[in-house]
């Protein structure tokens, strides 16, 4: 707590300089940003290039540059969606000049600002790597409902696959693949600056799949920005933490002027419109002995083992009187003022979000509160504070891969009369399992301090100094006596209570000089240092036996069970940057970073990360036509290197406790837990890409293709040890290597472009070939749940099962068991992610009023496995296709028999993934201002939005984008889910 108080004193430090220290000499310049049209553009960046001035222009595009120094300066104005223009300004000793921007709208976005490493921001057109900018003033916050859902389908090469329609829980990001067999796949998330917790898997309770993700935490409401380095070529100065690519985050800021306030409110409903099948029954079925109850396959029909009798029909999960489902409703309210002066600008708010999902028991409540101060103490001093504290509270169900779920009892349910005492369901009733409870409270705090110093014309430092502290208590309470189908634990009940604490602390320092040795290059050279350091601590205490009337673990009678964790990691690196730019066109950047981590083996000193990038705009030279449909091009080049650090214990050797007998009594003892491996290393992914950016037709169509080709060596595989080892039987070891490759493209298009008619377009494609390249000499195939394994020579994951022929050779409709035959060994059936994405989004707008936008998102490539569809069709025999000749395909029928007469192979329950969801539709209308100014405000929006509004797939389940572990590595299935639900929402967003 020392380390959080020492930074928030710094914050509250300056925010409480009086403004007249602030605003020490420096001269002016102010003016104004429009578009073609003249309409102003509000959130302008315009800046001194070179230097710290910077401003952001206000709603009628103007702004003010404090702080300039006289004589002749270089002042760029950049907004996202619109080109970059730079001029030069006299600025006269102790007075103000004016320079006023017209910008014109462009497809093509390589002049905005990019946030690096070191926490400088460096024009786009620099770098020789792709980065994907998502800019939030672009979506309709209505039809978004969580970070994860804003990244889906707004940046190519990012996948972000929903793990359901849970309300809390959370979805899997991966970018360019999966690298790690091992190691966590997710991305490194950046805050301002600082190092943010991104847990995929934010749970310790149970509750069969579905967790939160700490990654929903982060409010869409007040992120300014998004910026996504897809791999090591654009993120190598990450170091040991950016192999699996980096999402910066940069959160909004205030302007100078008075304050302007903001305020919204949105109101929907949640609703559960999936079509679940009836569970079906053979209640009369009679066999060849003439006996009832027979449950009468199409297989066994077609094989005159008996005949089928009157079905009997039910469904749980949709009949009126037995269904869990509610109409969900999901509540928002916001408010935020920004403003200041030349010395010191403010950025507050606050937004509350209550959401009840589609089952009673499931809830989100959520207060986050932002407090961003940038403050310019001297002329050549510039100090920036960002806070945010968030406060979450969810209830989850008990669910997915789970007896006590809801979708397992409601899909399993046998409506014949023998099992209809369970009133449909399989085995507990909703009354049984949503006396389950499973919650979490989350109390998270983000603070970063950022400065930048420019003590001469040609040097300046920036440092960053933050921390990301997550304080967590997952919970479960089952009170005793409420059922006895989940055995005498839960009858008797059950307490667990998990408190959980994560650090990440943050320290970053760059000193950067820039000169000319000729007359048309320009050097920039920059040095830094960075410190990351994590912390976890988690105490457990779980409990059975329950005293009625209670419900702590000191209510508890019998089980106990305690438990203590810590984990401690820190990173140190240095590294050093030079860029060259030639005649402002040709951009030519060389870098290495050193780290030092503390779970590397003793034997490892620093690990070095490599790169080199090249970026050409072509069209400003000379030689480049003027005329023709070719408008601009640029051509990028990128490589790189970053890496992932091994677990915090995987290098060491080390012992644990256990309890062993002497003389009779137990005394304490301890055991080999750990082998060590003092050679250990990170993983190391090496990328290479290469790519162009082209704009045509005058600025009107916009193209980004991009080729990757990644490799990751010192692939971190668990290797079985020799048994003169002792009690371990396996330890880490680099031997294995993923690769990953393809390509990517944007393209971007203003379809039309006119005062009162505008129409705007974007297509993405990303495609993605996963290879797992060796595992290791000796290694053994390693084996996931159900029927995936990581086999050398195939995508990680990937799905695998001996292979079925079939055919119904005499034409009778009935697959016969000698018309099925099995193969003798598993054969690789398909990877478990998208090897291809696309999507399209538009908008539309009339008269600057009314607004119209959607979003279609496709996967496809890879397989799903629908174990739902087996558990029912081939296991319980509750679907119609089990029992109806018309309804059985050859297909099911070859399911049926491969599940129970061929050993539980559930190759035809592999099924395609592929799909296209109407993902967001909205429809908004703006009040016009003569309007608006009456009722004393500046802007006055409606906006309706839907969610998951339509599917269209060739899947037999209910969804293919469900998985029921959750956000696990790899693990994928479908096994009764609660697959994604529609929402619908109003909203109104009020300015003054």
């Amino acid at each position: 707590m020392s380390k959080i108080r020492w930074i928030l004193a710094i914050a509250l430090a300056v925010a409480s300089l009086p403004v007249q220290a602030l605003a020490q000499g420096g001269e002016t310049i102010t003016g104004r940003v429009t578009d073609q049209q003249q309409q102003p553009i509000a959130g302008a960046q315009v800046l001194v290039v070179g230097g710290t001035a910077r401003a952001v222009t206000g709603q009628d595009g103007s702004y003010r540059l404090a702080g300039v120094r006289s004589g002749s300066v270089q002042v760029s104005a950049t907004r996202i969606g619109y080109d970059t223009r730079t001029q030069t300004v006299a600025v006269p000793q102790g007075g103000t000049a004016t320079a006023n921007f017209t910008l014109t709208s462009s497809a093509l976005e390589i002049g905005g600002l990019v946030v690096t490493a070191s926490g400088r921001e460096q024009r786009q057109r620099e770098l020789g790597n792709a980065v994907s900018t998502i800019n939030t003033e672009k979506v309709e916050m209505s039809a978004v409902n969580n970070m994860a859902s804003l990244l889906q389908g707004r940046s190519a090469g990012v996948t972000v696959l929903q793990s359901g329609g849970t309300t809390g829980t959370g979805a899997r990001v991966r970018i360019r693949g999966s690298n790690s067999v091992s190691l966590s796949n997710d991305p490194l998330i950046i805050v301002d600056g600082v190092r943010a917790n991104d847990n995929a898997e934010s749970f310790t309770i149970a509750t069969g799949g579905q967790s939160p993700s700490r990654l929903n935490d982060i409010n869409p409401e007040d992120i300014e920005s998004i910026e996504v380095l897809k791999g090591p070529a654009a993120a190598a100065l990450y170091g040991t933490a950016a192999a699996n690519g980096v999402i910066q985050i940069t959160t909004k800021r205030g302007r100078s002027g008075k304050p302007r306030w903001s305020a919204y409110t949105e109101q929907g409903t949640i609703q559960e419109r999936n079509a679940y099948p009836d569970n079906v029954g053979d209640d009369f079925g009679v066999d060849l002995a003439g006996d009832q109850g027979r449950f009468c396959s199409v297989v066994d029909q077609g094989m005159d083992f008996c005949e089928v009798g009157p079905l009997v029909r039910f469904n749980a999960l949709r009949n009126p009187e037995t269904t869990p489902f509610v109409d969900g409703r999901r509540h928002k309210y916001g408010a935020s003022v920004s403003g200041g002066s030349d010395a010191v600008t403010y950025y507050v708010s606050g937004d509350l979000e209550e959401e009840q999902g589609i089952f009673r028991i499931n809830e989100l409540d959520r207060i986050s509160l932002r407090t961003n101060l940038t403050s310019r103490v001297t002329e050549k001093l510039n100090l920036a504070i960002k806070g945010g504290y968030v406060t979450s509270d969810v209830i989850l169900p008990q669910n997915d891969n789970n007896f006590g779920g809801v979708h397992l009892n409601g899909n399993l349910g046998h409506p014949d009369t023998i099992n209809f005492s369970r009133g449909g369901w399989y085995d507990i009733r909703p009354s049984e399992f949503f006396e389950q409870l499973s919650g979490q409270e989350v109390r998270r705090l983000t603070v970063g301090v950022n400065a930048n110093y420019q003590p001469l014309e040609w040097l300046s430092i920036v440092g960053t100094s933050g921390l990301d502290q997550v304080n967590r208590h997952d919970d479960y309470f089952n009170r005793p006596n409420v059922t006895d189908r989940l055995g005498p634990n839960v009858l008797a009940g059950i307490r667990e209570s998990n408190r959980v604490e994560t650090t990440n602390l943050t320290h970053t320092l760059d000193v950067t000089g820039k000169f000319s040795p000729r007359e048309n290059v320009a050097s920039t050279t920059s040095t830094g240092l960075q410190f990351h350091r994590e912390e976890y601590h988690d105490t457990r205490g779980r409990g059975v036996g329950v005293v009625p009337g209670t419900k702590s673990l000191g209510g508890t009678t019998r089980l106990f069970r305690v438990n203590e964790n810590t984990v401690e990691n820190a990173t140190f690196g240095a590294y050093v940057q030079q860029q060259f730019a030639i005649n402002d066109r040709l951009f030519l950047t060389g870098s290495v970073r050193g780290d030092q981590n503390s779970a590397f083996g003793t034997d490892i000193g620093f690990v070095t990360y490599p790169s080199l990038s090249a970026s050409w705009v072509v069209s400003e030279e000379p030689f480049f036509p003027q005329a023709g449909f070719l408008s601009s091009l640029r051509l990028r080049s990128a490589y790189g290197q970053s890496g992932l650090r091994p677990s915090f214990r995987d290098a060491i050797t080390f012992f644990e406790p256990v309890s062993a007998k002497a003389a009779g009594s137990d005394v304490p003892a301890i055991t080999l837990a750990g082998a060590g491996n003092r050679a250990l290393r990170p993983e190391i992914a090496t990328e290479i890409e290469l790519g162009l950016d082209a704009s045509f037709f005058g600025e009107r169509i916009g193209l980004e293709l991009t080729r990757y080709d990644k490799q990751s060596d010192d692939a971190l595989i668990r290797r079985r040890l020799a048994p003169s080892v002792g009690a371990v039987t396996t330890r880490f070891e680099n031997i294995g290597s993923v690769t990953n490759s393809g390509w990517e493209a944007v393209l971007n298009a203003r379809l039309i472009d006119r005062a009162r008619f505008q129409w705007d377009a974007t297509v993405t494609g990303t495609t993605n070939q996963n290879e797992l390249v060796e595992l290791g000499e000796g290694v053994e195939p390693i084996f996931l749940a159900f029927s995936q394994r990581h086999v050398a020579g195939f995508p990680l994951g990937g799905f695998w099962q001996r292979p079925l022929t079939y055919s119904d050779e005499n034409g009778d409709g009935f697959l016969q068991l000698s018309e099925i035959t099995q193969g003798d060994t598993a054969v690789f059936m398909g990877a478990p992610f998208p090897t291809r994405e696309a999507s399209f989004t538009s908008s539309v707008s009339l008269f600057n009023v009314v607004r119209v936008s959607g979003l279609l998102d496709y996967k496809g490539g890879h397989k799903v496995l629908n174990y739902t569809r087996m558990d029912r069709c081939a296991w319980e025999m509750v679907c119609e296709e089990t029992y109806v000749k018309e309804k059985a395909t050859i297909d099911d029928q070859a399911g049926w028999i491969a599940w129970n007469v061929f050993g539980r192979n559930v190759a035809p329950y592999i099924e395609d993934g592929d799909f296209v969801k109407l993902r967001e539709l909205s429809l908004s209308f703006s009040v016009p201002d003569n309007l608006t100014q009456r009722f004393g405000t500046s802007g006055l929006r409606l906006t309706l939005s839907g969610r998951n509004l339509k599917t269209w797939t060739d899947y037999r389940g209910l969804d293919p984008e469900v998985n029921t572990f959750g956000q696990r590595n790899f693990d994928s299935a479908d096994y009764h889910n609660q697959p994604p639900v529609r929402y619908y929402t109003a909203r109104i967003d009020v300015n003054f």
